[in-house]
């Protein structure tokens, strides 16, 4: 009896095992291979990498200090980098410690991803130049070649980028305002016209009662016209331009120095005070570009020519039309990477917008001024807005929110606030 029920149970184990469907096992993602890194400038490194393997969908990396543990969480576990990179570059970095630098393929199945794979343990040393030989007469070295012709008011600057690219910037009269602006930009074999602006326009009405009510709304100054956006009358002014390198006037013709200054002045009308009768400059604007050690440094100073209440003010900016991801760093060190609208909290320092052909330009605030951010919503301080594929624009929040709905900054007449910082293209 015994041995019947034996031969029952073993034949109903093989019916079992006999219908029962194999398991599925995922095949894992080879790891990337050949990781490098290279130092870029005095904060930052690149890491690269090649893959060969197939069915990738994007890549996280790591970057783990001397002091944390093994296993650290992705610098971009929200935003993985798109599936054709091959390279990401690390900012922040402090001289003088090391860092271990690493990629993970990811797959459509998180059981494919493949492992972490580090590249060599680096330390971060920040690129020098070689010291001269006292015994050598010193070389006269020219950084920049300025070109200006101060009847178009049109400056070119040409020099070299900070990591060795030709670099050409050209600031002119662009926009329905023929405002003299940032026009366009050369960095390596990369070129960009501008169609939108880099310093931000003005969201305000003049405090004062004025006759129009329903076509009092929009932006003014920079390239908005009268409709609002970039197109209708002119809402601003180029009232002066100067230029001068090394401190000595240049006003047409072509000349060679270390530091170039092209001082604009504009004036600028009230969303209140944009038509008709009551069409009047309610803000001066004075901005100062500087172009010096491949890097054009901003710094802009407002003036109230009446009582004006502003409500929305980006000041620094990175122009739209080529952007298809924005890494955004905090002062106290955190990064982030997007690749569509966001609204970045903690206190920005550097924004940097990238192309898909691969440069970048990066928009640096300083801790002073409307840089501190002490008039706009502390639930963050930049942002990002896309605007169709590639085409994002970043933000600074120096006043207000981007809905108008933060308290006002009101401005009293004669009073001023100002903001400075750098744009760097590599």
């Amino acid at each position: 009896m015994k041995y019947q029920i034996f031969v029952l149970c073993a034949a109903a184990l093989l019916a079992c095992s006999c219908s029962a469907k194999p398991r599925e096992t995922s095949r894992q993602l080879a790891a990337p291979a050949d990781l490098t890194v290279e130092t870029l400038t005095e904060t930052s490194a690149r890491l690269q990498w090649s893959s060969e393997s197939e069915g990738v969908t994007g890549w996280w990396v790591y970057r783990r200090g001397e002091n944390d543990p093994f296993h650290v969480t992705p610098l971009n576990a929200d935003e993985p980098l798109p599936a054709s990179a091959r390279s990401y570059d690390f900012d922040g970095l402090q001289p003088g410690t090391s860092y271990s630098f690493g990629v993970q393929a990811l797959a459509g199945n998180a059981a494919e991803n493949s492992t972490v794979t580090y590249a060599p343990l680096y330390t971060y040393t920040p690129p020098t130049s070689p010291s001269a030989d006292p015994s050598e007469s010193p070389v006269e070295v020219t950084p920049v070649s300025v070109t200006v012709n101060e009847k178009a008011r049109t400056v070119r600057f040409q020099g070299t980028s900070r990591s060795g690219e030709r670099l050409v910037l050209s600031l002119g009269p662009v926009s329905a305002n023929k405002t003299v602006q940032i026009d366009e930009y050369t960095i390596g074999n990369e070129s960009f016209r501008s169609y939108t602006d880099w310093i931000g326009p003005w969201h305000m009405r003049t405090v004062a009662a004025t006759g129009q009510t329903e076509k009092a709304w929009g932006f003014t100054g920079g390239w908005h016209g009268s409709n609002g956006d970039g197109t209708g009358d002119p809402t601003a002014s180029t009232r002066s331009f100067a230029v001068s390198v090394d401190d000595t006037p240049c006003p047409d013709g072509t000349v060679s120095g270390s530091r170039a200054v092209c001082m604009v002045v504009n004036q600028v009308e009230a969303a209140n005070t944009k038509f008709g009768d009551d069409k009047r400059f309610v803000l001066e604007e004075q901005v100062t570009y500087t172009y010096e050690d491949g890097r054009l440094y901003v710094r802009v100073q407002a003036q109230a020519l009446e009582d004006v209440s502003i409500a929305i003010y980006y000041g620094m900016q990175i122009a739209g039309g080529f952007c298809t991801r924005f890494t955004f760093r905090t002062e106290d060190g955190t990064e982030k990477t997007v690749t569509d609208s966001f609204l970045m909290p903690g206190r920005v320092r550097e924004m940097t917008g990238w192309s898909v052909g691969g440069h970048s330009v990066t928009a640096a605030l300083d801790d002073e001024g409307l840089g501190t951010f002490s008039r706009a919503t502390r639930a963050y301080s930049a942002l990002v807005q896309y605007y169709g594929e590639n085409n994002g624009k970043g933000y600074y929040m120096l006043i207000g929110d981007k809905e108008g709905g933060s308290s006002a900054l009101v401005l009293k007449k004669g009073e001023t606030i100002f903001w400075s910082g750098y744009y760097e293209f590599r």
